[in-house]
């Protein structure tokens, strides 16, 4: 073995459960889940108001650990994520920017919200991509930057999401000094992703895309032992020196690297016998040489080990659908089999609300006579961006005029529409693109805080794109998304009797039955509310507006918390509430 690379992957989803300041230009804010939770780290106990808020006070610990390691790993945080650290913790997002200015961590770069990529549109793939450019950008402008990796949300990879990337590149001006993001950046991939060769000889290898585009493959047995396993740092190096190939990667979240003082020292222990051991350990830095590979399209970083198909992952995760054959799958939920149907019909809502606040904001601003609407709408997301990003920008030299959202958008529509009009418009669709995180579909039930966050994010983002159209005086096109929030939203369990599902199968045939829906539906929070978290989360979120613009809202006076179950990923966090995930309120 020559060499061993670690990446370390960090993301948290958040606990919003809704957007607050009603005014677009205003600094934004937002009520965040309330329900204490602590972890127990060695002798240390991290306590937070929530999941997020918890798992973030761990992340003071990374320049430390990775200092100690002298670059033998590289580092994602998801911008979101690194913005809600330097709101909670200033000092470890600065000593973050630093590992990263020095080189102590290698930089890979992700899009905000953690999207599956493939899943969505070419243009809301190009925005996310375009937004994660100038997020970065002050980390790229470093002289001597080293090669800069590309996380894609779970390794969900396509051939269009690639070129969607290249294209992003192309089109951001960056510093004469930075990196060539189109000819230098990489991408960190799963083995089980990866088509041809199936057998590497190398975790490094070429995809034949773009005029060749350097990729490397994470060993999946390697990684899952670095994570979750208990060998010893020994067991372990000598299992890594049994491997066949010349380079291996070993890669996980964040967390496996902070989550104990027992790890840190596990992971400082094992890079000390590696390098002792002859074998160059450090970030991942492509070799000049590399075989070529074929990259399986929809393939992903963590699949259902049980729907792996003739080795390869796919996305089964997130549809609830098997892509060779189409069938709904199920999965085992608190001792009992849940249909995942719910996944396909949450993705079926998700896509009809990304294309309804898509396309009307480019055709509002064709109609108010704007010049190429679809770039305006680009460069107003990357202005919002900024807004909501705002201390981050400031935090590396922006000035207030970078990140004054009006001034921006009085040059990039050259006054043909109204500010306000303008900032409910930009601020829907980013609404829209935070409503697109993948974390509601990775869990096997939806009442979770995670898709609560989405749904709010969703419904938000419709009344905000219906009041930038009736400010512009287009009260059809805002009734229409009225209408469209009540029957994708608000009326979400109904989607089974109106047909939607009638050409699905089951792989045992249950699962695409109208018990097994309304099953997998069903509140986890029943003393709290008997709503399913979709219409939950909706009328939390926007009931009010609702109300004055939609006849008979249902249950707009009962159970309307923002109270959800549990993740059973979470259940080691020691809850204030363990019966269900509270929202406490004043």
């Amino acid at each position: 073995m020559g060499s061993v690379a670690f990446h370390f992957h960090g993301y948290q989803p958040g606990d919003v459960v809704r957007w607050v300041e009603p005014d677009p230009l205003k600094r934004p804010t937002f009520e965040e889940r309330r329900s204490p939770v602590s972890h127990t780290i060695g002798s240390d106990r991290v306590t937070g108001r929530n999941w997020t808020d918890a798992v973030l006070r761990t992340y003071g610990r990374l320049q430390s650990v990775l200092d100690r390691s002298g670059g033998a790993a590289s580092v994602d945080i998801e911008p979101h994520t690194l913005a809600w650290l330097l709101e909670r913790d200033p000092d470890a997002y600065r000593k973050i920017l630093t590992a990263y200015a020095r080189g102590t961590a290698g930089l890979v770069l992700t899009p905000p919200f953690h999207p599956i990529m493939p899943h969505h549109h070419a243009l809301e793939r190009e925005i996310l991509f375009e937004m994660m450019i100038d997020f970065y950008k002050p980390l790229l402008r470093r002289p001597h930057a080293g090669p800069i990796g590309l996380w894609l949300p779970e390794a969900a990879y396509s051939r269009e999401t690639l070129a969607s990337f290249m294209e992003a590149a192309r089109r951001v001006a960056l510093d004469d000094d930075a990196v060539d993001l189109v000819r230098d950046t990489y991408l960190i991939l799963d083995e089980r992703q990866i088509g041809r060769p199936t057998d590497l000889k190398s975790a490094w290898a070429t995809l034949e895309v773009d005029g060749g585009v350097p990729l490397i493959a994470r060993d999946v047995g390697l990684s899952a032992e670095f994570a979750f396993g208990g060998s010893s740092a020994t067991e372990f190096c000598a299992a890594a020196r049994g491997r066949a190939a010349q380079t291996l990667l070993v890669a996980s979240d964040l967390e496996s690297l902070l989550a104990n003082p027992a790890q840190t020292a596990r992971f400082g222990a094992i890079v000390d016998d590696l390098r002792a051991a002859g074998v160059d350990v450090s970030g991942p830095s492509p070799p000049a040489e590399r075989m070529t590979a074929e990259v399986v399209d929809f393939s992903s970083w963590s699949d259902y080990d049980e729907y792996v198909y003739r080795g390869h992952t796919s996305d089964t995760r997130w549809t609830g659908l098997r892509r060779i054959d189409g069938l709904v799958v199920s999965r085992h939920h608190l001792g009992e089999r849940l249909s995942q149907l719910w996944k396909h019909a949450f993705g079926l809502a998700t896509e009809r609300v990304e294309t309804a606040v898509r396309r009307t904001a480019r055709n509002l601003l064709r109609d108010l006579e704007v010049k190429r609407p679809a770039e305006a709408l680009r460069r107003l997301a990357i202005a919002y961006g900024r807004h909501l990003f705002e201390d981050h920008y400031r935090s590396n030299g922006a000035s207030s005029d970078d990140v004054d959202f009006a001034k921006a958008a009085e040059r990039i529509l050259k006054g043909d529409v109204d500010v306000e009009t303008a900032a409910h418009l930009a601020r829907g669709y980013i609404l829209m693109l935070m409503g697109l995180r993948s974390d509601p579909r990775f869990w096997d039930n939806p009442d979770t805080r995670v898709t609560f966050q989405n749904v709010a994010f969703l419904a938000q983002a419709l009344v905000d794109t219906a009041e930038a159209c009736s400010r512009a005086r287009d009260p059809t096109r805002a009734d229409r998304l009225h209408r469209l929030l009540r029957s994708t939203l608000l009326e979400f369990s109904e989607l089974y009797v109106r047909g939607e599902f009638t050409a699905l199968q089951g792989v045992d045939g249950w699962e695409t039955t109208e018990a097994a829906w309304h099953q997998a539906l069903q509140s986890e929070a029943p003393r709290r509310s008997h709503l399913d978290v979709v219409q939950r989360a909706t009328l939390f979120a926007v009931g009010q507006a609702l109300l004055e613009r939609l006849r008979d809202v249902p249950h707009a006076d009962e159970g309307v918390v923002a109270d959800t179950g549990h993740i059973v990923g979470e259940g080691h966090g020691d809850w204030a509430n363990r019966e269900w995930c509270e929202h406490r309120t004043g």
